[in-house]
């Protein structure tokens, strides 16, 4: 069985989702997947507080016809494998997105990302953030300036929790099907590691070092269980901010594999995670790959 049934790539024509086109083809190709190139038409959004009546105009035939024609000269010219399918839908991107997702059975969505900074970075409400949101299947988003598709270094970075087993083993099947190497990371976060002050009475060596032998020791119990017998495995220990180590890791991969919690409601819009902060940075193209999220105890 394969490892992707298929892939899907969302375009809305702009030079971020022509590298996420190429990056997506490149990758489809080499997992031997099918690829679907999707290009959803915004419907004109209302301000009003009240819905009314009638509904926005929808794409007539010949204007889907139209668009299609469109969508298919921008796949040929990104490159795209010449098997690619194209699709068109009308409506709100990121829910249509979804929608076809599920539709396709699709076992990835590529998205493209501008990774901006400052105000814009934190801004709220644009279609990459919303889809990996809401996804409830894994989603790659593609900065505008990724490293090269052929990718030789998978990094997985686990914070050593159950859910961590089932990122692990995605991260390892993903790397395998590439013959890619696997760099798995963990980060321990802790006060005390990255401020220029040790805390009164502590060795911070001696805990540096018991701390970085636990890990180590979880890692490699997680890799034995969950990494297929062959593939090359490196495992390391950082201590500081998570988002901030795994950037600094992420200059020796072409990819960057994170689990997200599943969550719901109103910790969707939380915006301070590490996934967020190293999708944000645009360094690497990130893998996000959701799960169930731990009980409250732990």
């Amino acid at each position: 069985m394969p490892m992707l049934r298929r892939v899907l790539v969302a375009v809305d024509f702009s030079e971020a989702s022509r590298v996420a086109l190429r990056y997506a083809g490149s990758l489809a190709s080499r997992l031997g997947a099918p690829l679907t190139a999707l290009h959803v038409f915004p419907l004109p959004a209302s301000y009003q507080p009240f819905p009314t009546f009638p509904e926005p105009p929808r794409l007539d035939p010949e204007q889907v016809q139209d668009l299609t024609q469109r969508v298919r000269a921008f796949v040929s010219a990104g490159g795209a494998q010449e098997d690619t399918e194209v699709a068109v839908a009308d409506g709100d991107p990121a829910e249509e997105i979804l929608a076809q997702a599920a539709r396709l059975e699709a076992d990835l969505v590529v998205v493209g990302t501008h990774g901006r900074r400052g105000f814009e970075r934190w801004s709220l409400g644009s279609v990459t953030d919303r889809v990996v949101r809401r996804a409830d299947r894994p989603v790659l988003a593609v900065p505008a300036q990724p490293s090269p598709p052929d990718l030789a270094r998978v990094l997985c970075a686990l914070d050593l929790a159950d859910a961590s087993a089932e990122v692990l083993r995605f991260a390892g099947r993903f790397a395998e099907a590439l013959q890619a190497r696997l760099l798995v990371l963990h980060v321990a976060e802790g006060r005390h590691w990255y401020e220029p002050w040790p805390i009164s009475g502590v060795d911070t060596e001696a805990v540096r070092r018991a701390v970085s032998d636990a890990a180590q020791a979880r890692a490699a119990e997680l890799v034995a269980r969950e990494i297929p017998a062959g593939l090359a495995v490196e495992v390391n220990v950082a201590f500081g901010r998570p988002e901030r180590e795994i950037e600094r890791a992420a200059d020796a991969a072409e990819l960057v594999v994170l689990g997200v919690p599943s969550r719901h409601g109103v910790d969707r819009l939380f915006f301070g995670s590490t996934a967020q902060h190293v999708l944000r940075a645009a360094i690497r193209p990130v893998l996000l790959l959701r799960h169930a999220a731990a009980p409250a105890e732990a």
